[in-house]
């Protein structure tokens, strides 16, 4: 029995950490900021785009949303595009994208349509240029209720193979 404990706890103790799962609450009520491949990940500007009817999937109307989290202009930033049904708001709502690489895994917006269509990450002092396409990663969005024409949310965003961790709250104009 001596022996099996351990085995049990050199296994334990061998074993790699895994990543945490981003996409799993609470997410911590602090300004927003974090770190990409070491380097500090400050937003100066944060801005929320809309489409309207963004896609039609199966005569399903969903709006879409992108979230930009500008840390120096357009090339520098982390982008987090959504959907909602036609004609809602996301006010309320919490989007997550799983550490996994299925679509089918995924919170969906409506049958075999992910609620997160994308996200992508690119820090040029840091040498990052990753997206949904190339890395798995993790994400937790909370959005509040707006107030005027200010929405207010936090989020936590990881990406393991760039070691990246962004979290905090924010709040954005409305589009």
């Amino acid at each position: 029995m001596k022996t099996a404990i351990l085995a049990f706890l050199a296994t334990i103790l061998t074993a790699p950490a895994t990543a945490a799962d981003c996409s799993d609450g609470p997410i911590k009520d602090t300004p927003l900021g974090g770190t990409v491949a070491g380097k500090p990940f400050v937003a100066k500007e944060i801005r929320l785009d809309f489409t309207k009817d963004g896609m039609v999937m199966n005569d399903v109307h969903l709006d879409r949303y992108v979230l930009s989290l500008m840390v120096d202009g357009v090339f520098n930033e982390a982008t987090i595009d959504m959907l909602v049904p036609g004609g809602k708001k996301p006010d309320g709502r919490t989007f997550r994208v799983l550490p996994v690489d299925s679509i089918g895994a995924q919170p969906a917006a409506a049958e075999g349509v992910p609620e997160v269509q994308g996200w992508e990450i690119e820090l040029d002092n840091a040498g990052i240029d990753t997206s949904f396409t190339e890395d798995v990663a993790s994400i937790r969005i909370e959005w509040g209720m707006r107030k005027d024409k200010t929405l207010p949310g936090k989020i936590h965003f990881c990406v393991p193979s760039v070691k990246a961790d962004i979290e905090g709250s924010f709040s954005v104009a409305v589009p």
